[in-house]
């Protein structure tokens, strides 16, 4: 989720929706909490809709 951070904060979106969906997929259901999944939600509350969608169905 650095990464992620990372790619928002550099002006690439796209990438940091789609790494970060797809990151939290592979995570087991332990590790979706805490730090992991507020980073995640950060990231989904600075996206416009259609990569908000993208990354709402991985957290959901």
């Amino acid at each position: 989720m650095d990464t992620v951070a990372c790619l928002r904060v550099d002006g690439d979106p796209t990438a940091a929706a789609e790494m970060a969906a797809a990151v939290y997929d592979r995570l087991p259901p332990a590790y979706r909490g805490g730090l992991v999944q507020s980073r995640a939600q950060l990231l989904h509350r600075h996206l416009n809709d259609a990569l908000r969608r993208l990354l709402s169905g991985a957290l959901a």
